[in-house]
């Protein structure tokens, strides 16, 4: 393919500006000892076959997913309910559901692959970067109404990216050692080929070039091999925000996707050039963000003077409020900002029940115990 040929490879399918979607990745893990147990197979045995739970890489992760929605509120009540569903099935043979970036002991060596053609072609290609996949994020899709605005949002969220990974760092631990990091999973999900921070584009057809050349090269089967932690999705007309950690508790949950939301239609409302941040601020932030999660002091876009992360966001949701974003999600954000300087992230959280325990077995059930889902 010549660098500037047209492309049909990605037709972008319109959605409502502001709709949204998202996709949770839980451990299923043994309520006695804690350790990640692959339990997937038969929780999907028993329940009816539905799009909205769904195996993933490993036997030990159900991933659960909702239908559209355009109100934070009502896409949280739908996550409840699913959630709830599972646990039908999971409680009576010892079973549980733990939200975190990355299982605090268990090791990736000892995970079991799910039976789907997909992911033995995907082991096969990626090799010992797939093998340690052993992570668990959110995405949180928002709806577009065509790829030129969905490329125009995507530049505008590139600075802020780093704020979604702070908020949600929730993955301090890697097979039973303390990293030192608050998102340990973002440094394994950045080494798939695909991985890492997206570019900037200039329009839909920039994005298409990009796209079909690594088609082209056989560097990619399909868009869903476009493992960016940001990225369009044109088969759903969404952006995809993928860079987030799952998230420690409920509210914490409800807040990120609240966030996601005021971002994406402040950015797609806005009538602004793209930003022109350069990558390097936006690297050194989300390594920031990866390092001290919300206790970070990052760099300001604009002014670039550093300012602690949640000083930083409290003004921003001032200025998300003069530019579209709904009133409720900013409600939900400032009411978890005031937890957040009370008590941290989730990584703070794990962090302070190990001092308390000396004992991730005992970590892992006071996460799934007081993750507020119940």
């Amino acid at each position: 393919m010549m660098p500037h040929e047209q492309t049909n490879y990605f037709p972008f399918k319109p959605s409502g500006l502001g709709s949204t979607g998202v996709e949770m990745e839980w451990i299923t893990v043994d309520s006695e000892s804690g350790a990640q147990v692959p339990l997937a197979p038969e929780l999907l045995c028993s329940i009816p076959e539905t799009p909205r739970i769904k195996q993933e890489l490993f036997t030990s992760t159900i991933e659960i997913n909702t239908d559209i929605h355009h109100h934070t509120a009502s896409c949280m009540d739908e996550l409840s309910a699913l959630r709830s569903e599972v646990l039908q099935h999971l409680t009576p043979v010892g079973g549980a559901l733990l939200s975190s970036g990355t299982h605090p002991f268990s090791r990736w060596r000892d995970q079991h692959v799910s039976d789907d053609p997909r992911y033995h072609k995907l082991l096969e290609r990626l090799q010992w970067m797939a093998h340690r996949f052993n992570i668990f994020g959110i995405h949180v899709h928002i709806g577009m109404p065509d790829g030129d605005h969905c490329i125009h949002t995507m530049n505008q969220l590139l600075p802020v990216m780093p704020v979604f990974l702070a908020i949600s760092a929730n993955s301090p631990f890697w097979q039973g050692d303390d990293t030192g990091l608050c998102s340990s999973r973002i440094k394994i999900f950045e080494g798939l080929s695909q991985g890492g921070m997206p570019f900037y584009f200039r329009d839909w057809q920039d994005f298409e070039h990009c796209a079909g050349r690594l088609m082209a090269t056989g560097s990619i089967d399909s868009v869903r091999e476009i493992w960016w932690e940001m990225r369009p999705h044109p088969d759903f007309g969404t952006l995809e925000i993928r860079i987030g950690d799952m998230p420690a508790t409920k509210a914490d949950t409800a807040a990120f996707i609240a966030y996601v939301r005021s971002e994406a239609i402040a950015a797609a409302n806005s009538e602004l050039p793209d930003a022109a941040v350069h990558p390097s601020l936006i690297r050194e932030n989300r390594w920031r963000a990866c390092r001290h999660g919300v206790q970070a002091d990052i760099i300001d876009p604009v002014t670039e003077e550093p300012v602690p992360l949640l000083l930083w966001l409290g003004r921003r949701i001032e200025w998300l409020a003069k530019r579209g974003a709904d009133p409720a999600d900013l409600n939900t954000v400032e009411e978890q900002l005031k937890r957040w300087q009370q008590y941290g992230d989730g990584a703070s959280r794990q962090r302070s029940l190990f001092r308390q325990t000396s004992e991730l077995k005992s970590v892992v059930h006071r996460m799934y115990q007081e993750d507020g889902w119940s």
